[in-house]
């Protein structure tokens, strides 16, 4: 990739994919506020002042990425409505086979959660918050409701304590993952791997779901 400034709009888009790539790559490997507007660039094989051309900021990138990835998000979650719907007695063993290979697959997501969110007040906070929890927060309110109204789910739950049982549940363990691989070796290799969501559609089974609809 020529290292200066591209002229040609595709060209662009192909420069901010690679700055973009490159976040993912280097938060990976260390924290973000570690990384560099250099270390970015290179990485991208691009000059540094390419950062700033294209988003404004080391920050300003960083947001774009946020943003990028949660529309992604948001249209995975809407199909994955659609399939829980069409088959709602599967309900459970759907959200947590789909949820659990989605934060498998988003590794530098959970890396700038633990971090970057976590550990203290930053910038990313609120573009964090409304790019991932909120959105996750709000499609499970829908979600769940629907479930109820249907009879799969308990109808006895407060609807917040469903959701913050599934966030928990599906959640914690990979934001954990630093300390619990410590603790009980649990790795991020069996938190992807079917035994553990089987795990946790047994346990989430049994305490969410109607009696009758329990397997």
């Amino acid at each position: 990739m020529a290292r200066g400034r591209p002229l040609n709009p595709e060209k662009q888009e192909i420069a901010r994919q690679a700055l973009r790539e490159a976040a993912r790559t280097l938060l990976q490997q260390k924290s973000y506020r570690s990384i560099t507007i250099r270390e970015l660039a290179e990485q991208a094989g691009m000059q540094s002042a390419m950062v700033s051309y294209y988003f404004g900021s080391k920050e300003g990138l960083f947001i774009d990425l946020l943003e990028q990835s949660g529309e992604r998000r948001q249209q995975f979650l809407m199909e994955l409505s659609r399939k829980v719907l069409s088959t709602p007695e599967r309900a459970i063993p759907l959200l947590v086979d789909n949820v659990v290979d989605l934060l498998a697959s988003e590794p530098w997501v959970v890396k700038l959660f633990q971090d970057e969110i976590l550990t203290q007040e930053s910038s990313l906070r609120e573009h964090f918050m409304q790019a991932i929890p909120n959105r996750l927060k709000t499609y499970l309110q829908t979600l769940l409701h629907q479930l109820i109204s249907l009879g799969i789910l308990r109808s006895d739950l407060k609807i917040e304590f469903l959701v913050t049982t599934l966030m928990s549940n599906l959640l914690y363990p990979f934001v954990a993952e630093p300390v619990m691989s410590r603790m009980m070796n649990l790795d991020h290799e069996t938190l992807c791997s079917r035994e553990w969501k089987d795990h946790l559609i047994g346990i989430l089974s049994r305490a969410l779901e109607n009696p009758g609809e329990q397997l």
